[in-house]
């Protein structure tokens, strides 16, 4: 029988931070991806002396670990980062393009049970024929 899910494993690497300006994150995001991170995220904390903070996580996979390190380290203001490793199940995946936008299906085994547009490939299309990104969508 055919596997039902994809399988995979990566690493999460995470790290608080209570003592830096907003407006860099959008680097921080920036320089992650560019990395190879596969997700990014932020999430609020409260820190020691209850001081709000923000847990920046980002989902890599093992073979970037140093690298993100390098970046996390470089562009916050966090003198250490924690990491674990992280087991996944995933859709089996399929993707096509139609009339230039990238059309991703996910399988259960056999059983089609999502379908969803590429976003950039949609926004791109509403642009070209100066239509509303809800019409493409």
């Amino acid at each position: 029988m055919k596997n039902k899910f994809l399988k995979d494993t990566i690493y999460v690497v995470e790290t608080n931070i209570d003592d830096m300006s907003p407006v860099v994150y959008e680097t921080v995001f920036e320089k992650l991806y560019k990395a190879g991170a596969l997700e990014v995220f932020l999430t609020p904390v409260q820190m020691k002396k209850t001081r709000p903070g923000i847990l920046l996580t980002a989902l890599i996979p093992k073979n970037k670990l140093e690298k993100i390190a390098e970046a996390v380290l470089r562009e916050t203001t966090s003198f250490g980062i924690r990491y674990y490793e992280a087991k996944r199940l995933k859709l089996i995946r399929e993707s096509k393009k139609q009339n230039g936008i990238k059309i991703n299906k996910g399988y259960i085994g056999r059983e089609l049970i999502k379908v969803s547009q590429e976003y950039a490939d949609c926004l791109r299309a509403a642009s070209k024929k100066r239509s509303p990104l809800k019409d493409i969508l």
